[in-house]
């Protein structure tokens, strides 16, 4: 039997998203995005019941293009905040939509949200230093913050890097630490 992370137990859904997407090193700014996006959703629930929702977040938020979701009317924010298929916490959607406009904002400046997660960043996927880890963490958090994201606090921003493969916390027995290095 392959080792797996204890939590990727709980459910086939779960498996799968471990199996298949945790940790999995991506540059695609377009997927850092909804990444972001699922972990600020994710914030005082489950990862199952996000996993649960996303086919319908991703149609709710045009695929999480950042474009496309900074261009939403109120009216169409009103009925993201009634959807009974998506998470309808108006503080969570606010702050997609407000990440959104400021990404978008920032292109112009020529920055992007793939540049600022992975400079620097290559040794954390070899590294388990806590300190290491923590440190990038809350360096990013202060740039995120800074520049007008919103709900990118610690965990979530932690969650955010290893869901991106930033950061590799695979537990070490786990098949795919060894895979994703």
């Amino acid at each position: 039997m392959t080792e797996r992370c204890s939590w990727a137990a709980k459910s086939t859904q779960l498996l799968l998203y471990h199996d298949l997407e945790w940790g999995v090193p991506t540059r695609d700014e377009r997927q850092l995005f909804e990444n972001l996006s699922l972990e600020i959703f994710q914030a005082g629930l489950n990862w199952q019941l996000v996993l649960k929702y996303r086919s319908a977040l991703r149609e709710a938020f045009m695929d999480f293009e950042p474009e496309a979701i900074a261009a939403l009317r109120d009216e169409q924010i009103d009925v993201l905040c009634v959807d009974e298929t998506i998470i309808r916490n108006r503080q969570k959607i606010s702050a997609v939509i407000a990440n959104a406009k400021v990404l978008v904002a920032l292109h112009d400046l020529d920055w992007s949200l793939t540049e600022a997660v992975w400079t620097n960043a290559v040794l954390l996927q070899r590294t388990h230093e806590t300190d290491v880890c923590a440190r990038f963490n809350a360096d990013l958090v202060h740039t995120l913050s800074h520049l007008g994201f919103k709900r990118v606090g610690l965990k979530s921003c932690y969650a955010f890097l290893q869901a991106s493969g930033v950061i590799n916390d695979h537990e070490t027995d786990c098949y795919r630490r060894l895979e994703l290095l």
